[in-house]
């Protein structure tokens, strides 16, 4: 009898609210004239996806470029950071620089 009772739960319909008409899916319109068949004024509908449809944009290298990293801080009112630079030496040589720079607000 349990068994009988169990089985016949399972196949009573779910009960429940209604779905709003919002949240319903949405059916797509029928297409008037199939693809390659031609219509009432004799033009042949072709039916396709742009060729890009997949496709995505171009990579964009200057909007996802790494930013370089500052090694800056501040101490009160003070800002401090510390920097590399290359240099030039009057004879021509290159001269690298590492730079501890101080600022103040006054």
């Amino acid at each position: 009898m349990r068994l009988a009772i169990m089985m016949a739960l399972q196949t009573a319909p779910v009960a429940g609210p209604p779905v709003p008409l919002d949240l319903r899916p949405v059916r797509p319109a029928p297409v008037q004239t199939p693809c390659g068949e031609p219509d009432d004024h004799g033009d042949i509908v072709v039916c396709g996806r742009a060729r890009d449809a997949d496709r995505l944009p171009p990579f964009d290298p200057t909007r996802y470029a790494e930013k370089p990293i500052r090694a800056n801080t501040t101490i009160g009112k003070a800002r401090v950071s510390a920097e590399a630079e290359q240099g030039s030496l009057p004879n021509g040589q290159s001269a690298p620089r590492a730079m501890l720079r101080l600022k103040l607000p006054f």
